[in-house]
């Protein structure tokens, strides 16, 4: 007799807000200073020894700012950006920027973790976070881009800037004496 497998439930495609780029700016602000207090904390607590501050600084952003693997296409229409995320993101959680020559992806949570080991088990509050920027190879249309989570893959569909043909061709016809 076959086992029959039972299908499982396709995962929603949901959106993600689009935030002005000033928010995710002021957030990159906020990460930055966790990551400057982190760094402080190794370095006291390797003694306060000098000539590892860029160690302890990547250790410390290591620590606070998960990294993601990601993709940028291109193509006639639009230029397209997927990321596979961690922690698994919900859309509330995840804030996306588009500026002409520019993206920003950026996401936050909050965890649960208990801790125990040589004390009596605890809970403690842990933060999850991303936060990335793209520098576009060209210009888009923030006003027309979308962004969308299936699962931990966010794709942000950015359609390019039309190109305005006619106004070269009337220039072209100017010049030549038509």
């Amino acid at each position: 007799m076959k086992e029959q497998s039972t299908p499982r439930p396709r995962e929603a495609t949901t959106p993600v807000k689009l935030v002005a780029a000033d928010v995710l700016l002021s957030r990159k602000n906020e990460m930055q200073n966790v990551i400057a207090r982190r760094a402080y904390e190794l370095f006291k607590g390797h003694g306060s020894v000098n000539g590892h501050d860029i160690d302890d600084w990547i250790e410390a952003e290591v620590e606070v700012v998960r990294t993601y693997r990601h993709d940028l296409k291109e193509s006639a229409e639009a230029i397209v950006f997927k990321a596979e995320l961690p922690c698994s993101f919900t859309a509330d959680q995840l804030n996306v920027s588009v500026e002409s020559r520019r993206l920003m992806v950026n996401g936050g949570r909050e965890l649960d973790v208990i801790c125990g080991g040589n004390t009596p088990a605890h809970m403690e509050k842990r933060a999850q976070r991303i936060f990335g920027v793209e520098e576009l190879p060209v210009d888009v249309d923030p006003s027309r881009s979308t962004a969308n989570l299936k699962g931990d893959l966010l794709e942000v569909v950015m359609p390019r800037v039309a190109v305005d043909n006619k106004s070269n061709g009337k220039s072209k016809a100017a010049s030549s004496g038509r």
